[in-house]
């Protein structure tokens, strides 16, 4: 596991990727550092993947009850792209 974790608010400020929710697009800290962290553990079962990944960005960004369900389809859409583009 990589444990490259931001030094400071600043670094952390330049991880922040924009990911669209709900219709608003709203910013995600670690998000590539997080799904590479996951896609490097060779998970198979989309539950699975959706819930570590689910873990990850909880680290890093609140994520609201009322929203979870939102966060996790637009996650688990952002984790297939990059599979993707390999």
């Amino acid at each position: 596991m990589n444990d490259d974790k931001p030094c400071c608010a600043a670094d952390a400020l330049h991880r922040i990727r924009q990911v669209k929710i709900n219709g608003i697009m709203t910013g995600i800290t670690m998000l590539d550092e997080s799904i590479a962290e996951i896609r490097a553990q060779d998970l198979k079962d989309e539950p699975e993947i959706l819930a570590a990944l689910m873990k990850r960005i909880k680290i890093y960004n609140y994520i609201p009850k009322s929203v979870e369900a939102e966060y996790a389809r637009a996650l688990m859409e952002e984790y297939k792209k990059t599979r993707t583009k390999k």
